[in-house]
């Protein structure tokens, strides 16, 4: 699968809150993320994330390619998330595989979703307090979607 992202630190979400009511996006979650990164040497990022959502905790592991770059936009290889119970035989997975913990990060995250795109506005508690807007999804779509939420910054300055 390839991850077709646009992402960007902004100073608040509120206006993309906004944003998303506004143009008829539907709410789909309000989490509690805790994330462990891992690297590996072959370029590729494992992460497991401690989702919770309205008082259930999910465990997923995914893995992407390390890409990173201060462009707003992201596009690389992903899997489909794995939902597993049993910590200890995702981590003796991860050592077989060579994976060395390499970050770890606290957020909530609100999701919206229209037509096939998906935002993700992020406020990250650890390791730094920051706010981040993703909105991801077919890259024809979500082309069209970030020329707009561009012009939507501009003229809400």
């Amino acid at each position: 699968m390839r991850e077709y992202e646009y992402s960007f630190e902004v100073k608040e979400l509120k206006p993309y809150i906004d944003y998303c009511l506004t143009n008829g996006y539907i709410f789909k979650s309000d989490s509690s993320q805790k994330r462990i990164l891992y690297r590996n040497e072959n370029k590729t990022l494992a992460r497991i994330t401690y989702d919770k959502i309205n008082g259930k905790t999910t465990k997923k592991l995914d893995f992407k390619d390390d890409k990173l770059s201060n462009e707003d936009l992201i596009v690389r290889r992903e899997t489909l998330p794995i939902e597993f119970e049993n910590d200890e035989a995702i981590l003796s997975i991860l050592e077989f595989l060579n994976y060395k913990e390499d970050n770890f990060l606290i957020r909530e995250r609100l999701e919206y979703e229209k037509d096939g795109v998906k935002f993700e506005l992020d406020s990250y508690i650890y390791p730094r307090k920051t706010y981040v807007v993703a909105i991801e999804g077919d890259r024809n779509l979500v082309d069209g979607v970030y020329k707009l939420v561009k012009e939507f910054e501009k003229n809400n300055k």
